[in-house]
């Protein structure tokens, strides 16, 4: 080799280590040659071992210190590689403070599954600069477990938008309260399913500008919040739409909550969408009002049924209304599948604008059946109430006059509205 071969070689080695090094959050100094490089090296937090732009697939890659610490990222480090936190401090029971405050985005997958899972003395986590959550399992059971885990910082987290990114993430921590004012967006399949489960000590969550929760086949945010039996208050003043198979199935089951977190929804959509949201919430009022929901369903041939199934039982609630439902789609290709299958405990229901009772475009005929099935099973029911000037459009509906009191006792239809 010649010697400008020999420099060339030698200079591009040097500018190689630097990219390394920027990758794993070092200060770079102005002028980077062979003279400055140990000086560089020397800056990255914990000796180089965060893993921001590499994959780490070992449990226990980073140095555990047998006392408390805190772990830090660099400042530098705004986004991780795949894999980069891997299990890295599982069940690291030294570890007490988090800071990852550098972080703005988690996008590759797994990169952050498991990795603090059962840290028990972890109290206290800073993600306070991190924006988007996607990529595929990136956050699965990050911090579960983590039982003295009291403060989480997630307040500038706007979008979560992949297959089982949150999914599990903070469950059975201990946190009285969650900014989460700044997310908008909740899409794939169980992408924050259980994220917030069995935390007990949680009595308020801001989610006051959650605009949709969405799924392909579903459980979006399944589970969220259940068994938070101290929660009393959830914003979702903005939510308006929730669609996929089982998007908030039993979300707020087991709580405390006292109102409907629920009531600006316009769009709900999706086989057992809201199955047991509301489960043994026995603080609710007797009394619940969906001011704002417009359709129930969605217009086209696939199965979408059992949207509120059971999404009351074992509450104090006996009386629905939708102030503003004007249509119903249902479809389904079992009998015993309607919109409000087994609410056990509803005694009266009102619709003043409901005009439209149907199944999807394109539906065959085999799976048209669950229109006559919309009550089926809500034992307790004795009352329905609709609007006088959409009396004949009821009454045309199918099943109205062989199917819509079946299994739900004596029931009296009235046009009063």
């Amino acid at each position: 080799m010649t010697i400008a071969g020999e420099i060339t070689r030698i200079n591009n080695n040097i500018a190689d280590a630097y990219t390394a090094c920027s990758g794993k959050g070092a200060t770079m100094p102005v002028t980077q040659n062979s003279d400055n490089l140990a000086d560089c090296i020397d800056s990255i937090s914990g000796g180089g071992g965060v893993g921001i732009t590499r994959e780490v697939s070992a449990q226990g890659t980073y140095q555990r210190p047998a006392s408390s610490f805190t772990f830090s990222l660099p400042s530098a480090a705004t986004k991780m590689g795949i894999r980069a936190l891997y299990y890295a401090f599982y069940k690291c029971s030294s570890l007490t403070n988090l800071d990852l405050s550098s972080l703005t985005t988690i996008s590759n997958q797994s990169a952050m599954e498991n990795a603090f899972n059962a840290c028990t003395s972890l109290t206290s986590v800073d993600l306070s600069s991190l924006t988007t959550v996607s990529g595929g399992s990136v956050m699965n059971s990050a911090f579960s477990g983590c039982t003295s885990l009291t403060s989480i910082d997630l307040s500038s987290l706007t979008t979560v938008s992949g297959n089982n990114d949150m999914y599990s993430a903070f469950y059975n921590t201990r946190p009285t309260s969650l900014d989460l004012s700044s997310l908008t967006t909740v899409s794939g399949n169980h992408a924050m399913e259980s994220a917030f489960a069995n935390c007990s000590s949680l009595t308020s969550v801001d989610l006051s500008s959650l605009t949709t929760v969405s799924g392909n086949t579903g459980s979006g945010m399944c589970k969220v919040f259940i068994n938070c039996t101290s929660l009393t208050s959830v914003d979702l003043s903005s939510l308006t739409t929730v669609s996929g198979t089982s998007a908030m199935e039993y979300a707020f089951s087991n709580s405390k909550i006292s109102s409907n977190p629920l009531s600006s929804l316009t769009t709900v959509s999706g086989q057992n969408v809201m199955y047991g949201v509301f489960k043994n919430c026995t603080n609710l009022p007797s009394s619940i009002t969906f001011s704002n929901l417009e359709i129930i369903g969605a217009d086209n041939s696939n199965i979408d049924m059992c949207q509120f199934r059971e999404a009351f039982n074992d509450t104090n609630v006996t009386s629905l209304t939708f102030t503003n439902l004007e249509k119903i789609y249902c479809t389904a290709n079992v009998s015993a599948g309607g919109t409000f299958y087994n609410n056990t405990t509803i005694q009266k229901m009102y619709f003043p604008k409901l005009d439209t009772i149907t199944y999807g475009t394109g539906a065959a005929s085999n799976i048209q059946v669950a229109c006559k099935y919309i009550f089926y099973s809500c034992t307790s029911l004795t009352e329905l109430h609709f609007g006088a000037a959409n009396q004949s459009a009821i009454e045309a509906s199918a099943g109205y006059s062989t199917a819509w009191g079946r299994g739900a006792g004596n029931v009296t239809i009235y046009f009063d509205l």
